[in-house]
């Protein structure tokens, strides 16, 4: 995700914050994806990362980088979810992007259909998809698809 909200990368600073867990409460961060076993840090003088884990071996890992003019926020998860629009949603709702980039990995075993759903009209609230490409390699596939916001 890039061109975030000042006010919401605020949050990523110790300006703002005193301690990791403080950024992860104070951003939502901590709601994100119920029952995570969070590990966070707040570096200084900016910048986040969470690491967190489910049970099952499933993983979520975020990275911020807070500052203005290239502020950046990385997610990543394994946590495996037939459709991971909620979840888009809910990460879009809380960092403010003005773009962002989806990627997906998935395999004839995988749960999620996400490849299939961006072929379609992709409905994430204010914003339109730019890109989409398919890549199919020996044991998975991949897709990438670019969204910015809509113009207003």
């Amino acid at each position: 995700m890039e061109k975030l909200d000042p006010k919401v990368m605020k949050i990523f600073t110790k300006e703002i914050c005193s301690s990791a867990k403080e950024a992860t409460q104070k951003s939502g961060i901590d709601k994100l994806m119920p029952g995570l076993a969070i590990d966070d840090y707040l570096f200084d003088p900016c910048g986040y990362s969470m690491n967190g884990l489910f049970k099952g071996g499933y993983y979520v890992t975020i990275h911020i980088t807070p500052e203005p003019g290239y502020s950046y926020v990385s997610f990543e998860t394994n946590y495996p979810q037939e459709s991971y629009s909620d979840l888009i949603n809910r990460l879009l709702k809380l960092f403010c992007p003005g773009k962002f980039i989806m990627t997906l990995f998935a395999n004839k075993l995988s749960v999620a259909s996400l490849s299939n759903c961006l072929s379609h009209k992709v409905d994430f609230k204010g914003f339109c998809r730019k890109e989409l490409q398919f890549s199919h390699f020996k044991n998975y596939d991949l897709t990438y698809a670019l969204f910015a916001k809509a113009p207003s």
